[in-house]
């Protein structure tokens, strides 16, 4: 009789598959530098302009939905590339509202920040 695997290693293999994801998404699309860089710079500024539990959770989760949407942007492009490796007009449309989605996360987040900033200063 085969042994099934416990509640506990299922758990582990599944963040485990999660991690190796993020750090290929991470190793394949420069633009996650770019918002780790940003996202860096933005805890330093809360740091420094203490900001309150509340503006940190509103932060945290703003710098949470950039790189969500961008995990969610690079695995369509994936997705398509083994799909549809061809130019296709149709797929690159898809390409830019998925591209899209990271831009409308980003640029909320920076008003999310600059509005915490104004607040503070």
């Amino acid at each position: 009789m085969m042994s099934t695997p416990s509640n506990r290693s299922r758990w582990h293999q599944k963040f485990r598959v999660a991690f190796t994801g993020l750090v290929e998404a991470v190793r394949m699309h420069n633009s996650f530098h770019v918002h780790g860089v940003m996202a860096i710079l933005v805890i330093a500024a809360a740091i420094t302009l203490n900001v309150q539990p509340w503006q940190w959770c509103v932060l945290i989760l703003s710098i949470g939905g950039v790189l969500t949407a961008e995990l969610f942007n690079t695995a369509i492009e994936e997705l398509v590339r083994v799909l549809h490796p061809d130019a296709d007009p149709r797929i690159g449309r898809v390409l830019d509202i998925a591209a899209a989605a990271v831009l409308v996360a980003s640029v909320t987040a920076a008003i999310v920040g600059l509005v915490i900033g104004y607040t503070l200063c």
